[in-house]
């Protein structure tokens, strides 16, 4: 048991179906683990941790990700 699930995540799955969700549950979801990334305690730990994430992406994956940080004017 992890986390106290009973069963293993099955990840690509759950992305699959959050990919289909609505921008408000997407948002959620997003916020969420942000929120959970900053609590282990100094920003850097987060950062090393999206450092390893973003190296096991391709560079198209990474492109439409920049999305989510795209701050307009």
């Amino acid at each position: 048991m992890k986390n106290g699930m009973l069963k293993e995540i099955d990840w690509k799955y759950l992305g699959a179906l959050l990919a289909n969700e609505g921008d408000d549950d997407q948002a959620d979801f997003l916020k969420s683990f942000v929120k959970e990334c900053k609590s282990w305690g100094t920003f850097h730990q987060a950062e090393m941790q999206l450092a390893g994430v973003n190296a096991k992406l391709t560079d198209d994956e990474k492109e439409l990700l920049a999305m989510i940080g795209y701050q307009g004017e």
